[in-house]
């Protein structure tokens, strides 16, 4: 207010003022929501049942990350045989690229030698749980560059819970 009553005072008096534009407004972070789907689990609630579900191992698990995502949000199967199946035929809106994935958001990848892929959830601040990274059917905390690293992972990007 004060930088504006000045500017009134000086163009009173005649001398020339210079007038900023508006800073720009920061891009919306992308939300785990956003476009909205409709899941029995909302994304905090999927990221809920991943953070309990740490060092649980189960045959339930091994080898099937699309099922374990589609656990977490609260569904019995994923819809697609696949990770890679999942990421090829999701539609392009609920898909992002970037590395800052939000809490309950699914990071895709293709993996060397393999037609499958594989997917995990965010549980946000850079951190996800996968299965397999540590034992087969193990479920546990584990990051991006892990995946790339240990399993010469090559990053997709990530997406909105789409089954």
């Amino acid at each position: 207010m004060k930088a504006l009553l000045v500017a009134a005072a000086l163009l009173a008096l005649g001398a020339p003022v210079a007038v900023a534009a508006p800073a720009a407004a920061a891009p919306a972070a992308a939300t785990c929501a956003s476009p909205a789907t409709s899941n029995p689990k909302t994304c905090a609630q999927a990221v809920s049942w991943a953070k309990a579900h740490v060092g649980a191992t189960s045959s339930d698990y091994d080898h099937r990350c699309d099922h374990v995502v589609a656990l977490a949000y609260g569904r019995s199967a994923s819809g697609h045989a696949s990770a890679a199946q999942h990421w090829s035929s999701m539609p392009s809106t609920y898909k992002h690229t970037g590395t800052t994935v939000p809490a309950g958001g699914l990071a895709f990848f293709s993996i060397p030698g393999s037609t499958y892929g594989h997917v995990m959830i965010s549980i946000g601040s850079g951190k996800f749980v996968s299965n397999d990274i540590v034992s087969a059917g193990k479920l546990s905390e584990t990051t991006i560059a892990t995946i790339e690293s240990k399993w010469g992972g090559h990053y997709l990007g990530w997406s909105n819970p789409w089954f």
